[in-house]
């Protein structure tokens, strides 16, 4: 389902956007509870939402605002969206499993993240690997991020291309702020979704502008080798998600398709 060209960009740089995949509607609701949630301490949060370790809350700190899936169906809507689904659907090979949702607010000068990830060569780890062969890319583990923010500017998101399937460790001298074409930063409007191979050596540059910078990052990987292999819908809450969405957060096997799956390749008219 991704283009011949979306599969030759996805190999050679290790990501790809998807131009304004998300309606304008809801990437205001999403920005208006975001900065409705970045505003209350971890406690006034609504259950079952989170942040990362509970840090002391610090309103001028990057905030990792977990599980807003459970919370407003705008995030659910993000995470079975089609023209995400068809690329995800592809590189999983079919066999898809959601992990966490994170809805993060990057302040003004919120203090950089260091670059991350990278294939160094020897043996790779079956639940974060990459391979591509005849017409098909695949890939165990995604960052699939929905841009709530305009990032134009050369700040927030970069990355290092092509260090996806990389045979040698990273030179520690390539930080964040290395000039292109090393480090690039993708200019990504408000809509535009960002897919990205957790191989892929990325991070964030300082963010210096007024309004908060805003991403939803949920984490897809294949069913059968997961990152996190005993992640499912939260018990006590899974009343709260559609039932497609309860399901596509299920491991199974990659012998058999889960009934969502089914679904959405019937809608994009693929053949299996």
């Amino acid at each position: 389902m991704m283009t011949p060209y979306e599969k030759w960009h996805f190999d050679m740089m290790g990501y790809i956007v998807l131009p304004k995949a998300v309606p304008a509607a809801d990437i205001a609701r999403m920005k208006e509870r975001g900065n409705e949630w970045a505003a209350l301490p971890d406690e006034k949060l609504p259950k079952p939402m989170s942040t990362y370790a509970k840090p002391a809350f610090d309103p001028t700190k990057t905030r990792a605002l977990n599980y807003v899936e459970y919370v407003d169906p705008v995030f659910q809507r993000a995470l079975l969206n089609k023209e995400i689904m068809r690329v995800v659907l592809t590189l999983t090979d079919n066999c898809p499993q959601v992990l966490l949702a994170s809805l993060q607010v990057y302040p003004a000068n919120g203090g950089p993240g260091a670059l991350h990830s990278g294939s160094e060569g020897g043996i790779h780890n079956p639940a974060n690997y990459y391979q591509a062969a005849g017409d098909r890319v695949f890939a165990t583990f995604l960052n699939v991020g929905v841009c709530v923010s305009d990032s134009v500017t050369g700040d927030g998101f970069v990355c290092l291309p092509g260090s996806h399937k990389s045979n040698f460790r990273y030179p520690d001298e390539i930080t964040v702020d290395t000039p292109e074409p090393l480090v690039i930063a993708p200019k990504l409007r408000a809509g535009d979704v960002v897919i990205f191979t957790e191989l892929l050596r990325h991070g964030g540059r300082n963010w210096q502008q007024p309004e908060p910078r805003m991403v939803l990052y949920t984490r897809y990987c294949t069913s059968y080798a997961s990152w996190s292999v005993n992640y499912r819908a939260l018990p006590e809450y899974a009343h709260m998600l559609p039932p497609d969405l309860v399901e596509l957060m299920e491991p199974m096997g990659f012998q058999n398709r889960k009934k969502v799956t089914k679904r959405l390749l019937e809608e994009l008219g693929a053949k299996t």
